[in-house]
């Protein structure tokens, strides 16, 4: 695809972001890491809000939790739960129908169920993923990161997130 993430996302006013690409952003990944700078700089700079389901928190904490990393689970906390312009959902009985609905139709596991019913319920324009899968989901627009190569330069990309 040409062009980057926020060519593709200039016009969404509401992206939810999947748990994989906040672990990208948080854990520098050297490819998709870039990639979500970018999309995340949007929420940053008050362009587009920012959105997840509290699954999220769930998916991202496991690893620091087994690893023992408290100071990789505090940055999660911080970019999830601290970030202006940027909100968790949590799991309610209309997500949790609208996920089942989801997962009968579709064949997506629960949680990947769960997230796109989140963005659905909360108005997202886009849904941020490096899931392929999703990319047949046609109720909200899926943007898959393999799509998209890392920015030549994104302003504060190395300053810590």
């Amino acid at each position: 695809m040409n062009g980057t993430i926020a060519d593709r996302l200039r016009d969404a006013r509401r992206v939810h972001f999947d748990s994989m690409t906040l672990i990208y952003l948080i854990e520098r990944h050297p490819s998709y890491g870039p990639v979500v700078r970018e999309a995340f700089a949007l929420v940053d700079a008050g362009r587009c809000v920012g959105l997840s389901s509290f699954v999220t928190l769930l998916e991202v904490l496991v690893k620091p939790f087994r690893d023992g990393r408290a100071d990789l689970a505090q940055k999660y906390r911080d970019l999830l739960i601290g970030s202006r312009g940027f909100s968790l959902f949590p799991l309610d009985r209309r997500i949790a129908e609208a996920g089942a609905g989801i997962r009968a139709r579709y064949g997506f596991r629960t949680p990947d169920a769960i997230q796109l019913a989140t963005a659905i319920r909360h108005g997202a324009d886009a849904f941020l993923t490096n899931d392929a899968k999703l990319k047949s989901f046609d109720q909200l627009e899926v943007v898959v990161l393999d799509d998209f190569s890392p920015p030549e330069a994104v302003p504060g990309a190395e300053a810590d997130v």
